[in-house]
């Protein structure tokens, strides 16, 4: 027997005759059905009996009393859950009376098969109302659930198919989001740096085409919006979310480890992390940082006169005047007395206004009075201030800050100091090499030297060769060749290669003004060819200028096309696309150079110094040398350049050998403009 309402049946009967609907009501009991039955005859009755708070579960009605039509009772109880059995003879349309709406049909003189018919009809209806009962306690613990969701400190999002369908307010903040309309179908790869991508990739892909249901951990780095990245252990478990299947993403909020428990600021371990995101930061988007080294002048002299831990006061309200200052940067106690001010730079601008910043903090430490029981407390403070750039490690930056400082204390305190970068004179520093040219663009110590490339043939064309130069903040030159080495080690190629090209077209737009067709040969760093940016970069510019792309030949090194011959092909192929041309530099001191010419669809070759460097005449071993390399080149087309010519005889031997061109301090020696006679 199925239960409804404690075992107690509601019923209606809509019958001719109370002792019509009597009938029903005995033989209902007989069948052991434990019934609460109504009689109605009419429609106001039905009307009324529905009126009542009490829940209805049945009803049992002939096809019409009077006017009043099954039809019409099927329409009253249209919004109710209540089940309509209708009695039926055999002048009845089974058709009619199911298309009116009733529930089921039952033969109106078979007993047995009414019994049968509320007996299931009850069963289906304690089911619908089991399912409508868990589907609101569904409902009530879902919305519990998005409000603990909404409302808890631990990021937590939901992803189905690789994407964002929910993430909380935690979630958001984290991440640097406004609202959910920001990242609703976002690709959660996305929110992990690139160089973490694979590894998250082999993660998820694990995790998906693992049968257990275990949640699994992963320690990697994400980043926010605006590119910042940061250090994140994410945990994934299987979930539902909103009736689908997915993914469900924790990021507990473990700040509080990171957190100075007397400032509440950042701690040194934390601060040293983000300093190294900053320093990833600036080699992957170019994005600089200022660093402010800020240190109490005479913290130590407070200590002794208010005993141990009396200073603590004294750090708790310079911490929250230093705050007040900087609430949008990074601010950490990093020592005792010593506050450490991260500032993310995209544009420059605040390295350009570091020195107002620091003065504004110095003002306000020394204006800030701290109020003890006994006494009152004031203090001043000294700053170093340096820049995060790609050539840094966080040890440097944090030295260079400290010194800094020391340097503002040195001279009295209250005051700041900013870091200069000195290259010893007796040893090239390639770190601090770097560092100065990172920043030379800006400081205005980088100039183009060019050297002409004379035709040994008599073709009459203006072609030089583009040297970059660099001075220290002595005026001091330093060795391209230190300069290129330290350009590559700190991943700054493209950058200088960017500032050449665009330098290089400056000239050149000046020249044609003037009726020149002049030509450049321009060296490119190894970067160069790994880098689609230096493309973009120069078809924007040739666009931009209108010069013909014909007049630029870019110069890679052989050794260096040797390795990335692919790369270089490619690079090759879209130089053409631009018109450009190319040139093979120091060719001939790798092995079969024959293949390099095969693979590699170059314009020009540019023989090794070693070919012609030291009396070509005198030396028959390299005059053979020389032959073989010109015959190469010429089998293939190529145009040929021999380098660093420095004497006439030597001259003569290249002429006979029909190089093409030369180059080299015999015939010009690097000049600031490219000013020549080629027609001496």
């Amino acid at each position: 027997m199925i239960q409804i309402h404690n075992d107690i049946i509601r019923l209606i009967v809509i019958e001719e005759s109370a002792n019509e609907a009597e009938v029903i009501f005995r033989n209902l009991r007989k069948a052991r059905y434990p019934i609460r039955p109504r009689y109605v005859e009419d429609d106001e009755d039905l009307q009324e009996a529905l009126s009542d708070k009490q829940e209805w579960d049945l009803i049992i009605s002939v096809p019409q009393v009077g006017d009043f039509t099954v039809a019409q009772v099927c329409e009253i109880v249209s919004k109710r859950d209540i089940p309509v059995i209708v009695l039926a003879d055999d002048d009845n349309s089974l058709f009619d009376l199911l298309n009116a709406g009733a529930t089921q049909v039952a033969p109106s003189d078979n007993e047995a098969c009414l019994a049968i018919i509320v007996g299931r009809e009850l069963k289906n209806l304690a089911k619908r109302r089991q399912h409508q009962q868990l589907e609101q306690l569904y409902q009530s613990t879902q919305k519990q659930n998005q409000t603990l969701l909404d409302s808890s400190r631990d990021a937590i999002a939901y992803v189905h198919d690789g994407v964002h369908i929910y993430a909380n307010p935690s979630y958001l903040k984290m991440f640097e989001y406004n609202s959910m309309d920001d990242l609703e179908g976002f690709p959660i790869m996305d929110l992990v740096t690139t160089n973490n991508q694979a590894i998250f990739k082999d993660f998820m892909r694990q995790f998906m085409t693992t049968e257990s249901s275990e949640e699994r951990q992963i320690e990697l780095y994400g980043v926010k919006s605006k590119g910042q990245r940061f250090k994140l252990k994410m945990t994934l478990s299987q979930a539902i979310y909103d009736s689908e299947s997915s993914i469900q993403v924790i990021i507990h909020d473990q700040s509080w480890k990171n957190r100075d428990p007397s400032t509440g600021l950042f701690n040194s371990p934390h601060f040293l992390e983000l300093l190294e995101e900053a320093l990833v930061n600036v080699k992957e988007t170019q994005t600089r940082s200022v660093l402010f080294y800020i240190a109490l002048d005479n913290f130590n002299t407070i200590k002794e006169q208010l005993g141990v831990g009396g200073g603590e006061p004294v750090i708790k309200n310079i911490a929250k005047v230093i705050k007040r200052i900087s609430e949008d940067w990074i601010l950490a106690r990093f020592s005792e007395s010593v506050f450490t001010l991260l500032m993310a730079d995209e544009d420059g601008q605040k390295y350009a206004e570091a020195g107002d910043i620091a003065e504004k903090i110095c003002k306000a430490v020394e204006d800030s009075v701290t109020e003890l029981d006994t006494q009152s407390v004031v203090s001043t403070c000294s700053i170093g201030i340096t820049r995060v750039l790609a050539a840094d490690n966080p040890q440097d930056v944090l030295n260079e800050g400290r010194i800094a400082c020391q340097n503002a204390q040195g001279e009295g305190g209250n005051s700041f100091k900013v870091y200069k970068v000195v290259i010893p004179k007796d040893k090239q520093d390639i770190s601090k090499l770097a560092k100065l040219i990172e920043t030379a663009i800006e400081e205005n110590r980088l100039s183009l030297l060019y050297q002409p490339i004379v035709s040994l043939h008599g073709e009459s064309k203006e072609i030089f060769e583009i040297f970059l130069r660099m001075v220290d903040s002595d005026g001091e030159t330093i060795p391209s060749g230190d300069l290129f080495q330290a350009a590559e080690n700190a991943n700054l190629g493209a950058q200088l290669d960017q500032w050449i090209i665009q330098e290089a077209l400056k000239v050149l737009e000046a020249h044609e003004k003037n009726g020149h067709q002049t030509h450049f040969f321009i060296k490119l760093s190894a970067q160069a060819i790994k880098d689609e940016k230096v493309l973009q970069y120069l078809g924007k510019r040739l666009n931009a200028t209108q010069l013909p792309g014909a007049n630029l030949i870019f110069e890679i090194r052989e050794s260096v096309a040797q390795e990335q011959i692919k790369l270089t092909n490619n690079f090759i192929t879209q130089l053409k696309k631009l018109k450009c041309q190319s040139a093979l530099e120091h060719f001939g001191t790798g092995l079969n150079f024959d293949t390099m010419l095969k693979h590699l669809p170059v314009d020009y070759i540019k023989i090794d110094a070693s070919y012609s460097k030291g009396g070509l005449l005198d030396n028959p071993e390299n005059q053979d040398a020389l032959q073989e390399v010109v015959k190469q080149a010429r089998e293939f087309g190529k145009q040929i350049i021999a380098v660093a010519v420095e004497d006439a005889d030597s001259l003569a031997v290249l002429w006979s050998s029909e190089v093409n061109f030369a180059q080299g301090n015999y015939i010009q020696e690097p000049l600031s403009m490219p000013e020549f006679d080629f027609d001496y």
